[in-house]
């Protein structure tokens, strides 16, 4: 083996290489010269090439370099525009881009997803993202895995329960996703609104968990569990304990659905009274438990039974 190398540089002390010097600087036919001698004795042909040849030979080569340096004339660029927005780094060849490589380069490189919520860095050949095609292994996984998540013809949530369909707001992460693109087991994040008037309450919620014993809204389910909680036990209401408190009762002011079978003495639900004796006018607003206190002569009514006036002067 023998060595080239520009004069003037110091020598590498490499056992049986052999150094020769050209130049200085990097005239081409110094170099030309430098090589021909090495070929010429080691019996090689070498041909002095004349002054025309010379110049038609540093043109060709003046040309060649153009087209190195302009890059390839269809670039990976040029065949998939967006490989530039997600190259990060060639790591056979640094600092060269995807656009200075032709798509069948089999430069390793590295890339990052563009899109905002993925991210995903992964090494690969420029050739198998400009020519196979192949994107990001994150989001494919992800398309994959909802296409086979996605119920075939009659199916779908909309189709088996469309009452329950009809409370969807919106499949969260999934946009342009209905009622028919789900499952009624699936696990996807959903959020759903509730159909009572007086609720309209919004939770999130997978169909999955919807579609089991705890299946309606949550606010509602509470507003149940309260009500039952206060409900009397049988024979314990205010019509069983005080029927004669409970027939002069008009109606539960917040609760108008509300019954004196509903109450128990102790409510403290706020009450419309009307009295029940004849010609008697008197209407007041009290709570049962102020009527049914000291044995049912608590909160009476204000015409039957005025306030006593203070004795104090």
């Amino acid at each position: 083996m023998e060595r080239i190398r520009s004069r003037g540089l110091p020598p590498v002390p490499v056992n049986g290489l052999t150094h020769h010097e050209a130049g200085p600087g990097v005239d081409p036919k110094d170099w030309a010269e430098a090589v021909g001698f090495v070929l010429r004795r080691r019996g090689i042909p070498w041909q002095q090439l004349t002054p025309v040849q010379v110049t038609a030979a540093l043109t060709k080569g003046a040309r060649l370099w153009e087209i190195a340096v302009a890059g390839p004339k269809v670039s990976a660029v040029d065949v998939v525009p967006y490989l530039e927005e997600e190259f990060v780094a060639n790591l056979t060849n640094p600092g060269r881009g995807p656009d200075r490589m032709p798509p069948g380069s089999n430069d390793m490189c590295a890339w990052r997803c563009r899109k905002p919520d993925c991210g995903y860095e992964w090494e690969v050949a420029l050739a198998t993202r400009a020519l196979s095609g192949h994107g990001c292994s994150r989001c494919g996984h992800a398309r994959v895995g909802a296409a086979n998540s996605k119920p075939g013809l009659g199916k779908s949530l909309a189709e088996i329960n469309p009452t329950m369909a009809q409370e969807l707001i919106e499949v969260t992460g999934h946009p342009g996703w209905t009622a028919f693109d789900l499952l009624p087991t699936s696990n996807k994040r959903c959020r759903w609104r509730c159909p009572e008037p007086h609720c309209r309450f919004e939770y999130p919620a997978p169909p999955s968990r919807r579609t089991g014993q705890s299946s309606g809204c949550p606010q509602c389910a509470r507003q149940r569990t309260i009500a039952g909680r206060v409900r009397p036990k049988p024979g314990k209401s205010l019509q069983d304990v005080h029927p004669a408190i409970a027939s002069e009762l008009i109606e539960v002011i917040d609760e108008p659905d509300l019954t004196s079978k509903d109450l128990r003495p102790s409510s403290t639900k706020l009450c419309q009274w009307a009295c029940s004796k004849p010609g008697c006018p008197g209407r007041w607003k009290a709570t049962p438990d102020q009527r049914t206190r000291r044995g049912g002569t608590g909160k009476r009514c204000p015409e039957c039974y005025p306030p006593r006036k203070s004795r104090c002067t």
